[in-house]
């Protein structure tokens, strides 16, 4: 008997084999986004996250800033004006 290769498979939670597998592709790369470890701007910490949509917040140095909903990208948050 040949023994195959294992296929290194992220878990995600709430999708079963439903949806197909275009969604679950799509919904993986936005889990994953989300839930990134991110630098704070302000003070340089690791506890940079989301604390609501499209708010995010550092708990060590209170910085809040208000940027994209799954990725904070501060080119994209600046106004144009």
């Amino acid at each position: 008997m040949v023994s195959r290769g294992k296929h290194k498979v992220a878990r995600l939670k709430g999708l079963g084999v439903k949806y197909g597998a275009t969604l679950r592709k799509r919904y993986g790369t936005i889990y994953r986004l989300l839930k990134k470890k991110r630098r704070c701007p302000k003070c340089g910490s690791v506890k940079f996250d989301r604390q609501a949509l499209g708010i995010w917040s550092c708990s060590k140095c209170n910085y809040k800033v208000a940027a994209g909903t799954y990725d904070v990208n501060f080119e994209r948050a600046k106004s144009k004006y």
